[in-house]
């Protein structure tokens, strides 16, 4: 009995010491999150499961359907927001909801970000508001190394029109050669229609691919004053070359109304040689290109400079390295720290790995010291993109993305380039030099309904509306008089007291970065 006594109290001894860990076990903490760009994807691969262990917190993904800046704004009108949100950095709904004091101070925080504050650098002192706090966290930010815009042209074409070794080669073509190019193959392949495909314009600018030849800037800096591009006398160069290739039959006629589906559509086509724009772009033509005509039909990139250039390295394109979103916790969350604590893992070189790269050990690992794709699973992407990411998890959810390489191996920071194929190693070959950071030109442009925004809003309306009639001019003289006729009309739209709000926002801008403008002529 006394055995038996002793036993039960040791067993209640047990008990009373297991019971009260077990009731202190900490349950995953729930963390909503609206991502604009998250579609309908559910967070349940392999990625999204890691995420989940190692941080401790659980996410319930806020879904995005319809508009996601219409839902964006009807979030914040009724104060139902989720605890974090992901929404355009250009737009101004962020700055409503700054506004609207909607978000969490991150500033106050800062000190339980150690991996925020050391990846993101500078940048955080780039993205304060004008109060100097920090209220959202950029996603995509840095310096992006990679290419961007410049004339795709199909290879065996190029192959047939200067031989291999020129189409392999990185030297430039001058715009004499290039035009010269495209009369050869309309000479040689009398039945095509049109040589240069280019997609529908976007409002307030003209093709990237022609601006960065002409090495066009979002606004024409001058004489210690910021202008709209029109200003700059590089700008008519560059509707110059758009309308002679449209008064030749060169330039698709149907330009203007080329989106991306009927884009895809004429790349497809063997009767088009190239296509002014990213060169990602033609990646589905070329596929379709590769599979029906030869292992060459496939549209590479190419960098084209005008006749008079003294160097070749041009600003090709703009990439801001304030990112293309931002990211912040509400003040509806009721566990701020457990959100602070998510957002720097995800930004910690560890997180954007697992984001990234994948799981260490099934996805990649280690060779001698360098990050290194496991198997063929890049190779995999490569012919099937979408269900692979959707699979494994790698770059479905893009949070805090720094757009760099590995300080440690010089990989790349997205396990996809990490293998170029030839689309890629040709882009990276002929359109890597010339670009420039363009974040100083960021979100100049006053928004809301204040009467300058209206005005700077009526003045891109007439940009918009000339635009494609210089391109489409019957004659050069024609093309010279509606330009003339479109600055006039915008003047009168308020063109001038925009350019000096811009300016003042410019500098003073400048003078709080400690930076002098990259555009100035």
């Amino acid at each position: 009995m006394k055995k038996l006594l002793g036993l039960m109290l040791a067993v209640m001894m047990v008990l009373s010491i297991s019971l009260p860990i077990a009731s202190l076990a900490e349950e995953p903490v729930t963390i909503t999150f609206f991502d604009k760009n998250s579609g309908v994807r559910t967070f349940d691969d392999p990625v999204a499961k890691t995420l989940e262990e190692r941080t401790g917190i659980k996410l319930e993904l806020i879904s995005p359907s319809g508009n996601p800046g219409e839902k964006l704004s009807l979030m914040l009108a009724g104060l139902n927001y989720p605890d974090i949100i992901l929404m355009d950095r250009s737009s101004d709904i962020v700055n409503q909801y700054i506004e609207a004091d909607a978000l969490v101070n991150l500033s106050d925080y800062l000190d339980q970000m150690p991996n925020v504050v050391a990846m993101y650098g500078d940048t955080l002192n780039k993205t304060r508001y004008s109060d100097g706090n920090n209220y959202y966290l950029s996603n995509w930010y840095g310096y992006d190394p990679d290419p961007v815009n410049g004339f795709i042209c199909r290879y065996d074409y190029m192959i047939e029109l200067v031989g291999k070794e020129r189409a392999d080669s990185a030297e430039p073509f001058t715009w004499s050669e290039f035009k010269g190019l495209l009369n050869q193959f309309r000479e040689a392949h009398p039945d095509t229609n049109h040589a240069l495909v280019i997609s529908e314009p976007s409002s307030g600018s003209i093709n990237g691919t022609f601006a960065g030849m002409n090495s066009l800037y979002p606004y024409y800096v001058h004489d210690g004053k910021l202008f709209f591009a029109v200003r700059d006398p590089a700008f008519l160069d560059a509707i110059h070359q758009m309308n002679e290739m449209y008064r030749e039959g060169i330039l698709d006629p149907e330009w203007t109304s080329n989106n991306q589906e009927l884009r895809n559509q004429k790349l497809s086509n063997p009767g088009v040689f190239a296509f002014a724009g990213a060169y990602w772009d033609p990646w589905t033509p070329s596929a379709t290109l590769l599979a029906s005509e030869n292992e060459n039909a496939e549209y590479l990139s190419y960098k084209v400079v005008p006749d008079d250039a003294t160097t070749f390295e041009l600003p090709l394109s703009g990439r801001s390295s304030l990112g293309w979103d931002a990211i912040a916790i509400t003040k509806n969350c009721k566990n701020v720290e457990a959100a602070v604590k998510f957002i720097d893992y995800c930004a910690s070189q560890e997180g954007q790995d697992l984001l990234l790269w994948g799981i260490q050990g099934q996805d990649w690992d280690f060779v001698d010291g360098v990050r290194t794709p496991i198997g063929d699973i890049v190779a995999r992407y490569q012919a099937d993109p979408s269900n692979v990411v959707d699979q494994t998890g790698i770059t479905k959810w893009t949070w805090f993305v720094k757009n760099d390489v590995h300080p440690d191996d010089g990989t790349t920071s997205r396990i996809w380039f990490n293998e170029k194929d030839r689309s890629a190693t040709y882009a990276y070959q002929n359109l890597t030099d010339g670009y420039y950071d363009s974040a100083e030109f960021a979100n100049l442009e006053p928004a809301g309904s204040t009467i300058e925004a209206l005005m700077y809003q009526g003045v891109i309306d007439v940009f918009d509306q000339y635009y494609p009639r210089m391109v489409n001019a019957a004659t050069e003289e024609q093309c010279d008089a509606l330009y003339a006729e479109m600055v006039s009309a915008m003047e009168s739209a308020g063109m001038e007291d925009i350019e000096s709000y811009m300016t003042d926002l410019y500098f003073a801008r400048l003078a709080l970065w400690g930076l002098e403008p990259v555009a100035m002529k």
